[in-house]
């Protein structure tokens, strides 16, 4: 299951980076490629964490997402993401309001509540891939991010303790993205190192999240696990552009 978690999360930056450089000024085909990954990502974070009504939440979470992604793109005078506060907030009373339907007799009202409200914060951050991509300049800090992304990954393959794991993938996504800076001269050592500190500790962390919950069981928790990383590290790589470059 390890190796199927690394495949899809590769698969799905692949086609992310990908989808920011095809030719043309258009910005759809990204777009399109994250409110995909989205929609797999609600359906599956809920079941992930083992909820007993995830469909009303796994709607919620799709939802702030994609409201994220469509309305950064048309903020003035450029796309960012200073929409995913109100989204978040706007969600957050949409998954009080599904728990309040279930009824006073429901199961794990309040594990629902703080499932949905990470799922929409992951979701909202995933935005950060399309804003990222929509600035022909920065395609490459994709790229970079995902190296990083990929060295923390495949140390957190390993069957070891956290202790050794953490650090490890964290050493690791540092390195790679040093090196990384070596794809564009326009993007210093300093900035790189930073980009891949912050996705190889999402990464790592990420890791040492799904082993506590038990892992994931089937195909789609397996894409909800691989895709919590690679969501959250897009506002990482945008972040990162906004205040080191």
């Amino acid at each position: 299951m390890r190796l199927k978690v690394l495949a899809t999360g590769t698969l799905a930056l692949a086609l992310l980076v990908g989808a920011a450089y095809l030719p043309g000024d258009t910005t759809w085909p990204l777009v399109a490629v994250a409110l995909a990954l989205l929609a797999l990502f609600s359906i599956g974070w809920p079941r992930l964490m083992k909820l007993p009504a995830p469909i009303p939440v796994s709607v919620v979470i799709f939802l702030s997402g994609a409201a994220a992604v469509l309305l950064g793109l048309v903020r003035e005078p450029r796309p960012d993401l200073g929409i995913v506060a109100p989204v978040v907030a706007a969600g957050v009373l949409l998954v009080f309001l599904t728990q309040l339907v279930r009824g006073t007799d429901a199961q794990k009202r309040l594990e629902s509540v703080a499932v949905g409200i990470s799922g929409m914060l992951i979701a909202a951050f995933g935005s950060g891939w399309v804003m990222l991509g929509i600035d022909p300049r920065w395609h490459v800090l994709g790229l970079m991010a995902g190296i990083s992304m990929v060295g923390a990954a495949v140390a957190g393959m390993l069957r070891w303790p956290d202790r050794i794991v953490f650090p490890l993938g964290l050493v690791l996504a540092v390195l790679l993205g040093g090196a990384a800076s070596l794809l564009d001269p326009r993007i210093g050592v300093v900035p790189a190192l930073v980009l891949g500190a912050g996705c190889g500790l999402v990464v790592v962390a990420a890791r040492a999240m799904l082993v506590s919950v038990g892992g994931p069981r089937d195909s789609i928790q397996m894409a909800a696990a691989a895709l919590s990383p690679l969501l959250v590290c897009g506002s990482v790589v945008w972040y990162v552009s906004v205040l080191l470059l």
